[in-house]
C-alpha cells in the first residue's frame, strides 16, 4: 500500500467547500493517508481560497492550476476529486482519467445516462478507480435510518412510502451558483436531478430495484436570466414541480412530490410505512434519515433517533465500523473522501463505483423521461437508451450523440 494518495481539487466553487471541510476533518482525526497536491479552477481567486484553505489545516499549500492538461501533466496527483458543475463532469473527469488520474466525481456523475456511460468507459479503459461522490448513504443517520429499513426491518416488510414539499422558494437567479441549476443544458434538470440524486440513491439502497416510474412535471417560473454561463440569456427551463410514482419490484411504492413554487403553507414531510409499523424522517426529506428518524411499531413501541443510532453501531463489528466510519469520522464527504483514495491504496472497490452512480441517476431520468412522452417508463428502457426524448437536447448540446444516431433522429 502507497504511503500517501496525493490528491488534486477540480473545481473550486460552492460544494467544493464541503469537501475541503471533509479533508480537514479526517486531518484533525489524524487521517494522513492522503494530501492535496493540487487545486484547479478556471478562476484562479476561487483556487487561491480553497488552496489558502487547505494549506491552513494541512501544512503545505497545493500547487494552482487553471487548466486540466497542465494539471496531468504536471504529474503532482494519484486522483482528482471533481467539483464541477454537472454540464462539464464528462469533459472533465474524462481527461484526467486519460491522464492517468484516478477520479471521484460528484452526483450526479455525468448529466445524462449517455455522458456517465461515457465516463465509466473512459476509467475503464485507462484502468483507474471512478467513484461517486455521494455524502448522504454516508452520514451515521442515514446509514442507521437505511439499517433500520431495510435490514434490521424494525417496522416490518417496507410496503409504502409518501415523500413531498411543497413550499416558495425559487431559485435565486441573481447568485452565480444558482444560475446554472435553472437551465436543462447545463444542470441536466431541476431538483430531481441536484437534490433528488440523494433520494434516488437512499431508495435505492434500502428497496432495491426499480421496475417502473411514471411522472409528471412543470416549470411554471417563468423568470428570465440575463446572462447564464455557456448560453447567455435563457429562460429558466428546469422543472418546479413534479409528481412521481415509483414502483420497485419488491412491491415497495414511493410516492415523491416536490414544488418549490407553491404560494401559502408549507407541507414537508416523508413516511415510510412497512407490515409492522411507521418510520418517520425528521430530516430533510430528499435526503432520507440524513437529519435522523424515529419509529412506532403496530404494538406501539417507540424509536428515537438515538436509539435507532444505537441500535445500529451495536449491530456493528469493529472492523465494519473502521470502515464505514474511518477515524471516528460521521460526515459523509470526510468518509467519500476517504472512502475513494484507501479504495486506490488497497485496490479494493470503492463503495460507490461509477456504475452505481450511473444506477442512481437512472431513477432520476425515469423521471424525467415518463413525463416527456407521457407514460409509465422501465428502468430497463431508461438505463439501455431506449427511451431518451429527454436528455436528447441535452446530449446533442454537448455533441454527446454519435453523428449517425443523431441524424437518425
Amino acid at each position: 500500500m502507497p504511503a500517501k494518495i496525493t490528491l488534486a481539487l477540480v473545481g473550486c466553487g460552492w460544494i467544493s467547500e464541503s469537501h475541503v471541510n471533509g479533508y480537514k476533518d479526517l486531518w484533525n482525526r489524524g487521517c494522513r493517508e492522503f494530501e492535496v497536491t493540487a487545486v484547479c479552477d478556471l478562476n484562479p481567486a476561487a483556487a487561491k481560497v480553497r488552496a489558502d484553505q487547505i494549506a491552513a489545516y494541512q501544512g503545505s499549500a497545493p500547487k494552482i492550476f487553471t487548466d486540466i492538461a497542465a494539471l496531468t501533466a504536471a504529474k503532482i496527483a494519484d486522483a482528482a476529486d471533481v467539483c464541477v458543475p454537472h454540464c462539464f463532469h464528462h469533459s472533465t473527469a474524462i481527461p484526467l482519467l486519460e491522464g492517468g488520474m484516478h477520479v471521484l466525481c460528484e452526483k450526479p456523475i455525468g448529466i445524462t445516462i449517455r455522458a456517465t456511460k461515457a465516463i465509466i468507459a473512459a476509467a475503464k479503459r485507462a484502468g483507474k478507480v471512478l467513484a461517486t461522490a455521494e455524502n448522504v448513504r454516508r452520514d451515521l443517520a442515514a446509514r442507521a435510518g437505511a439499517w433500520a429499513m431495510s435490514e434490521a426491518k424494525l417496522i416490518g416488510e417496507p410496503i409504502a412510502a409518501s415523500v413531498v414539499s411543497f413550499a416558495h422558494g425559487p431559485l435565486n437567479i441573481s447568485d452565480p451558483k444558482f444560475q446554472w441549476r435553472a437551465v436543462k443544458n447545463l444542470t441536466g434538470g431541476g431538483m430531481i436531478m441536484d437534490s433528488g440524486a440523494h433520494f434516488t440513491d437512499m431508495v435505492l439502497l434500502m428497496f432495491g430495484d426499480v421496475k417502473s416510474v411514471s411522472c409528471t412535471m412543470r416549470t411554471l417560473d417563468d423568470r428570465e436570466i440575463p446572462k447564464a454561463p455557456v448560453v447567455g440569456k435563457a429562460k429558466v427551463d428546469v422543472e418546479d414541480f413534479w409528481h412521481a410514482d415509483i414502483r420497485f419490484t419488491s412491491g415497495m411504492q414511493v410516492s415523491w412530490s416536490f414544488s418549490n413554487a407553491f404560494h401559502g403553507k408549507v407541507q414537508r414531510g416523508a413516511t415510510y410505512y412497512g407490515r409492522n409499523g411507521t418510520m418517520t424522517d425528521l430530516g430533510w426529506p430528499f435526503h432520507p434519515f440524513q437529519g435522523g428518524a424515529s419509529l412506532v411499531t403496530s404494538t406501539s413501541k417507540e424509536m428515537s433517533r438515538a436509539e435507532i443510532e444505537a441500535a445500529y453501531q451495536a449491530s456493528l463489528d469493529e472492523a465494519t465500523k473502521k470502515r464505514l466510519f474511518p477515524y471516528g469520522a460521521t460526515d459523509g464527504f470526510a468518509i467519500e473522501v476517504w472512502d475513494f483514495v484507501n479504495a486506490i491504496a488497497t485496490g479494493r472497490a470503492p463503495e460507490m463505483d461509477g456504475q452505481a452512480g450511473l444506477i442512481s441517476k437512472t431513477l432520476c431520468e425515469c423521471c424525467y423521461e415518463s413525463a416527456t412522452i407521457g407514460r409509465p417508463v422501465t428502468f430497463a428502457e431508461v438505463l439501455d437508451g431506449t427511451v431518451d426524448a429527454y436528455q436528447r437536447p441535452i446530449d446533442e448540446f454537448w455533441k454527446l450523440m454519435p453523428a449517425a444516431a443523431s441524424a437518425a433522429r
